[in-house]
């Protein structure tokens, strides 16, 4: 199906897209910031340690934006133009890695809410159970969400992909399941916190694994809510406004999460002090 726009379509196109762009950049920076802002501490606490399933994790999200927001996302606001299928492929693959890294980062904080309980066996496949309940269904609509976009050729050389958002704003639904996993998890972090509050066994390091995760769950809660916004009330060039944010504040957060952590386990403090069988 061939699709073209109008003069006034391209102008209004070319003010929408600009702002995405000038979006989708700012993002790429914050995280090149953060990157090099906690490479010290990460090459300390994560490269200089063995290679264990949590470090491997963490070195897949932290890494990942390199490839889908500053080495694919940008080319696709910047570059020159491309042809439709071109620009399907890098967008597709930027928005399956985006979710994909997202998920990962999600992993590891449900990772440390679950030590939190003291890795208890029910709470184990309750997670796994309730994991696969919120992403399974988020794949899905990414998937519906991909296939319902339109490509066309570039009209202007300053536009290397021309995007046209196409059906219903299915993505709704998933920044509504997001929100719930994210509450759900908060709440599941507060419950033994309130336990190990009372019992007066509060330490250094309790105050910064839940300092960071109430601090970060809020915020990235915060940031859903204005991502599902945006979805429902904006125009279809700009309903991806926020997503380059939403990704990378999840890895730079997940990756502070654990690097203020391991620090802070560094010094006197010991992580058992964590442990609390919440009842």
């Amino acid at each position: 199906m061939t699709v073209f726009l109008t003069p006034e379509e391209v102008a209004k196109y070319l003010v929408d897209r600009n702002l995405t762009s000038y979006f989708a950049l700012s993002g790429a920076v914050l995280f090149l910031y953060d990157w090099m802002l906690m490479l010290p501490v990460e090459l300390d606490v994560v490269w200089s340690e063995k290679l264990r399933p949590l470090n491997v994790l963490y070195i897949i999200q932290r890494y990942m934006p390199f490839v889908d927001t500053v080495g694919i996302l940008l080319p696709v606001f910047f570059a020159k133009p491309m042809e439709p299928h071109t620009c399907r492929v890098l967008y597709s693959t930027s928005a399956w890695m985006f979710i994909g890294g997202v998920a990962l980062t999600e992993i590891i904080l449900m990772m440390r809410t679950w030590a939190l309980w003291g890795k208890d066996t029910k709470l184990t496949v309750g997670l796994t159970i309730f994991f696969l309940g919120c992403w399974v269904p988020d794949l899905y609509i990414m998937h519906l969400f991909l296939k319902s976009q339109t490509y066309i050729p570039s009209p202007l050389p300053q536009i290397g992909c021309v995007i046209l958002l196409g059906g219903e704003p299915i993505l709704y639904v998933g920044w509504v399941i997001l929100m719930i996993y994210e509450a759900v998890i908060l709440t599941l972090m507060l419950i033994p916190g309130v336990a190990l509050f009372r019992s007066g066994k509060w330490s250094a390091l309790t105050t910064v694994v839940y300092r960071d995760g109430i601090f970060y769950y809020l915020f990235l809660f915060g940031l859903s809510v204005v991502n599902l916004v945006a979805v429902l009330v904006l125009p279809h060039v700009l309903q991806n406004l926020f997503f380059p944010y939403q990704r990378v504040m999840h890895t730079i957060l997940t990756s502070r999460v654990v690097l203020h952590m391991r620090s802070q386990s560094r010094k006197p403090a010991t992580l058992s002090a964590l442990v609390v069988h919440a009842r």
